[in-house]
């Protein structure tokens, strides 16, 4: 059992890292395509879908290796070992990964392009490098009955880590249209945010890294291969991996085209208005997070999932209407747009670490092995492969030719939540949650 301090130190973890993800994730692929860096959307789209690529791997491979260190033998812990190492070098490349202005020729295409390719790749691999072992830590960490606990500390270090990294971004967004460009001034701000938030990245790991020591977990020489046949004999585990790499390809796109949509359809290009949609992007996830985890604890992990897709199914469609309503401001129903989706959509964003971690507790209970690490680690190949298709799409709906229209952007994300939906459907997510037979004998017994 941890005690709170350490339980906080844990969960604070994710505050930078989730920062970092968020900023790449929304600005990366908006600013190599912007008028003043002008990289070809084409090989936009390939450079940022080599790092998903890269992080699937990498995610995959160290959480297995974390898994086969033994913890009385490896001198900085099992887990340990990947936070030392990782956290920094994630941030030297995140922050390089922000400054190609200031270093490639204007107009080199193959430069942009290089730049993009090794420092984009080098962040995802270090992502991976850090985040599956810190992940795969948490089943050895705590006890079912204390991990709701625990990933709520997590989930509201998310939240507050997203709304800073989306509300930098959509804030950043908005000097840089209005400086002309990733130039001057703001040039400036970005790489002074971008060493910001590295040096905050690394720090936010310290408390966890001093005052929680790792348990004694026996291992014994793995097979990669076998580890990974158990885990895909797990019908729950198998199904979950699927449906959300389907979603992660429509949520790649939403990512990937928000600015411009926030700009070309809503019109929000002042620094104000793009303030003004990132607060209520955030209270949206606050209220979604809240919602969803009553809803969750009342009916269960499933229900909620089901619920948030199909009001997605129906809200998403919507987009070409956005802004053509008559007698409504568009800038007012972006806002409520945006809003909506942002609250359906956090259930996604809230229950995957659960999931994977009671998968991978309910396998260690059964089979008497320890396999968090595989499993933290080999779901983000689909999911990542799926997201390196998603901006390979996406530069190619902005590739010169095909006059793709952004208001089209949710009708197209739906298509990947009818996909998405069905299979889902399939799975058990509530794995200690008490069935109604199991109530029924507790009290049969009780009484």
């Amino acid at each position: 059992m941890l005690t709170l301090r350490q339980k906080f130190s844990y969960g604070i973890c994710r505050f930078g890292t989730t920062i970092l993800l968020n900023v790449v994730f929304l600005v990366t692929f908006w600013m190599y395509n912007s008028d003043t860096v002008d990289l070809d959307p084409m090989l936009n789209g390939i450079g940022n879908a080599v790092g998903k690529l890269v992080i699937g791997l990498s995610s995959f491979f160290f959480g297995f290796l974390s898994d086969s260190l033994s913890s009385s033998t490896a001198k900085y812990g099992r887990r340990k070992l990947f936070i030392w190492i990782g956290a920094p070098l994630l941030g030297l490349s995140f922050t390089m990964l922000f400054i190609p202005h200031f270093i490639i020729p204007d107009g080199s295409q193959t430069g942009l392009f290089l730049w993009l390719l090794i420092w984009n790749s080098l962040f995802h691999f270090f992502y991976g490098f850090l985040l599956t072992p810190y992940q795969s830590w948490l089943p050895e960490l705590t006890k079912p009955e204390e991990r709701v606990g625990v990933s709520a500390i997590m989930n509201v270090t998310n939240l507050v880590g997203g709304a800073v990294g989306a509300g930098f971004s959509l804030l950043m967004a908005g000097v840089i249209q209005e400086s002309g460009g990733v130039i001057g001034n703001a040039a400036i701000i970005l790489l002074s945010f971008a060493i910001i938030f590295s040096v905050v990245e690394v720090a936010m790991f310290i408390p966890a890294l001093v005052t929680i020591k790792e348990k004694h977990v026996a291992t014994e020489k793995k097979n990669i291969w076998k580890e990974l046949k158990v885990a895909l004999k797990n019908k729950n585990y198998v199904v979950w991996m699927i449906s959300y790499a389907i979603l992660s390809i429509g949520v790649t796109l939403m990512s990937a085209l928000l600015l411009d949509f926030v700009h070309e359809v809503l019109g929000l290009n002042t620094t104000l208005d793009n303030f003004i949609f990132a607060v209520l992007m955030f209270v949206a996830m606050v209220i979604g997070f809240y919602t969803w985890s009553v809803v969750s604890k009342k009916r269960g992990i499933k229900i909620s999932l089901i619920i948030s897709f199909c009001f997605l199914l129906v809200w998403m469609p919507l987009t070409p209407l956005v802004g053509k309503i008559p007698l409504i401001p568009p800038a007012i129903q972006g806002y409520i747009f945006g809003f909506f989706a942002i609250f359906a959509i956090s259930a996604v964003f809230l229950f995957p670490y659960v999931i994977i971690a009671d998968i991978a507790d309910k396998d260690e209970k059964d089979t008497s092995v320890n396999r968090s690490g595989v499993y933290t680690g080999f779901k983000a190949i689909p999911t990542n492969i799926a997201q390196a298709g998603g901006f390979l799409l996406v530069g190619y709906l902005l590739s010169q030719g095909t006059n793709f229209d952004i208001k089209w952007i949710g009708p197209v994300v739906t298509v990947f939540l009818v996909i998405a939906l069905p299979i889902m459907l399939l799975g058990d997510y509530d794995l200690f949650k008490k069935k109604p037979k199991e109530k029924v004998l507790e009290i049969d017994s009780e009484n």
